[in-house]
């Protein structure tokens, strides 16, 4: 099956992730996620992608990134695992690939930013790894729920502008919504751009591009 060209719409937040090779681990260590973190600072800062959020599960990850340019993701996103994938190689005494495939990603408008931000930061709760998601370390639910950002990866005052004064501790210990969950999961799979119809027609026409398949 060919390739789609992946749809990257600057200025919007994207959600991002990718899985280990084969569904392996690609963290063994905390000393790994550590790393990780460090690497993905380093390029999202090189690139030109703010990062709203992210979590670091035991074989995949998942980020709210929102790309400055067209070739932001792809040069950010793509050199961390490289870089990283040499520094387990080298670290752990492996050979060949980490990660499975490219990563997939999905744009997506700001009503659906925050709904793939709980789905984000609620994946420890359903791996049942944690009980409540900002107690889960590799996440950034807790610099979301009044922690500190320990990465120091996250640009805190763009989340705080999309989520408004929403309470977010509240919206994350709600119960998922499977027609939400799905849809994220469907439109990352694709790379379709998840928002509203309006939303999208607006974004087509300024665009001059199809962002949604054909009927």
């Amino acid at each position: 099956m060919p390739r789609h060209a992946r749809i990257v719409i600057p200025g919007l937040p994207h959600h991002v992730t990718q899985r280990g090779n084969n569904r392996q681990d690609v963290f063994f260590v905390d000393a790994d996620r550590v790393k990780y973190l460090e690497l993905l600072g380093e390029q999202c800062g090189k690139h030109g992608v703010r990062v709203l959020g992210y979590c670091l599960m035991t074989n995949h990850v998942h980020l709210i990134a929102v790309p400055q340019r067209e070739e932001s993701l792809n040069l950010a996103i793509g050199r961390t695992h490289f870089i990283y994938t040499q520094y387990i190689n080298r670290l752990h005494g492996r050979s060949g690939h980490l990660w499975q495939g490219r990563f997939l990603s999905c744009p997506m408008d700001d009503a659906h930013a925050v709904r793939g931000m709980c789905y984000v930061e609620r994946n420890p709760v359903r791996a049942k790894m944690t009980r409540a998601p900002w107690t889960y370390r590799w996440s950034s639910a807790a610099a979301h729920t009044g922690g500190a950002d320990s990465s120091g990866l996250l640009d805190l005052s763009a989340w705080a502008n999309l989520v408004d004064d929403a309470p977010w501790k509240k919206l994350l210990t709600e119960r998922d919504d499977p027609e939400s969950v799905a849809a994220m999961r469907l439109n990352t799979h694709t790379g379709r751009p998840l928002a509203t119809d309006s939303f999208l027609s607006k974004l087509e026409h300024k665009l001059n591009r199809r962002l949604r398949p054909l009927p």
